[in-house]
């Protein structure tokens, strides 16, 4: 009896220590991707993290781009379309496509900027991140409010999920969401560095776009609102008069001579 009882044990031993070594060997850590309880914990990092935002996200956006700026305004000519004799639908997949995309922009957008607030990384390469990020959510609103007028303002995933109304968000007045655009840049321009690197948004860029929205804004209640235009012709008189930008100017300037 006495015999059996350890040979009793001494398997559930055996098959207790198999059973942690197949736990062990099953919980592999991830090797081909990044996850957020180890990531962001350096500079690098913290670009890699936003360097996303400069890319996939904006994949789609370009078939309902072209329809809605190209032919909707008429100057490309696509047979028999919706867009050129305005009955385009909601249901339209170019344009479902397109709303889809600059979704996943705020989306991804809001994700990696409250990541970043707590990044173990530097405070320089901290604030220039999360000042990209503001500037191209800024972006993803601003073409959102010019094709379909008022849309919802998801401002913090967290606290969206946390609310548990993210099914029944209420569409914002377009001249509300023109002010949320205004305030996201403004606060990009703040965090963002003078000059960036090459093909990264710096402060200038920001600036630039925050000028094209006050410029569009200024005709949201069917006048050209004085004060929105001069709001534009200051941001866009600082940046044409950016020394550094210089020589972009030209460069382009240059290309365009025969």
């Amino acid at each position: 009896m006495k015999i059996r009882y350890i040979k009793y044990w001494a398997f559930a031993a055996v098959l207790g220590m198999g059973t942690v070594s197949c736990e062990d060997f099953l919980n592999r850590p991830t090797e081909d991707n990044y996850n957020e309880s180890n990531f962001y914990q350096n500079d690098e990092q913290c670009v890699q993290g936003v360097n996303y935002l400069y890319n996939s996200p904006w994949y789609d956006f370009q078939r309902g781009f072209i329809k809605v700026g190209e032919i909707l305004s008429g100057n490309v000519y696509e047979g028999n379309s919706p867009y050129l004799n305005f009955t385009v639908n909601g249901t339209d997949e170019n344009l479902v496509n397109m709303s889809y995309s600059l979704w996943a922009v705020i989306g991804h957008a809001n994700t990696v900027y409250t990541r970043l607030k707590t990044a173990n990384a530097s405070e320089a390469v901290k604030n220039q991140c999360m000042g990209e990020c503001l500037a191209w959510k800024a972006m993803a609103y601003f073409y959102l409010v010019r094709s379909f007028g008022a849309v919802p303002i998801i401002h913090d995933n967290t606290d969206e999920l946390n609310s548990g109304n993210y099914n029944s968000k209420f569409k914002v007045e377009a001249a509300d969401v023109y002010e949320y655009i205004i305030m996201t840049l403004e606060k990009a321009m703040e965090l963002l560095p003078a000059r960036g690197e090459t093909g990264r948004i710096d402060r200038y860029c920001a600036e630039g776009l925050l000028a094209k929205v006050y410029l569009t804004k200024s005709g949201l209640s069917g006048t050209r609102n004085a004060d929105d235009l001069a709001k534009a012709a200051e941001y866009s008189k600082d940046v044409i008069n950016l020394k550094s930008a210089t020589k972009l100017f030209s460069v382009l300037l240059a290309s365009k001579r025969p």
